[in-house]
């Protein structure tokens, strides 16, 4: 019994799959397809001279020092990191590479929240 889909013998009693249009296949994920932590980081990190700048704007100066300039900028590190780490285990799971925009917006409510729960100055 000769099928015309499929020119080789087949037994009658197995189903035959229907062929797959390859332009309806999803292509192959490659390795590097998928957003990585060192992308979602920087997208968090965009944040912290904007906290920086609005704090001065609002706190009305400079810091008095650069040690206390440092002290406040060291103390968005870990919210940062933190915001990246959130936001990376989100746009991981999505199997494509996120816009940086995107990761950006998404990372801004983590950094704030973990800012604000570690204890911002």
């Amino acid at each position: 019994m000769s099928n015309p889909q499929h020119p080789e013998q087949v037994p009658p009693h197995l189903p035959v799959a229907p062929p797959v249009n390859p332009a309806e296949q999803a292509p192959p994920q490659a390795p590097g397809d998928r957003t990585g932590f060192g992308k979602t980081l920087l997208a968090a990190l965009v944040w912290v001279p904007v906290n920086f700048f609005v704090a001065v704007a609002v706190l009305g100066g400079l810091p008095a020092s650069a040690r206390v300039a440092g002290e406040f900028v060291g103390r968005m590190i870990v919210p940062a990191v933190l915001a990246a780490l959130a936001t990376w285990l989100i746009s991981r799971r999505s199997g494509r590479p996120w816009e940086f925009w995107k990761l950006a917006l998404l990372a801004l409510p983590f950094f704030l929240v973990i800012r604000i729960l570690l204890g911002a100055r």
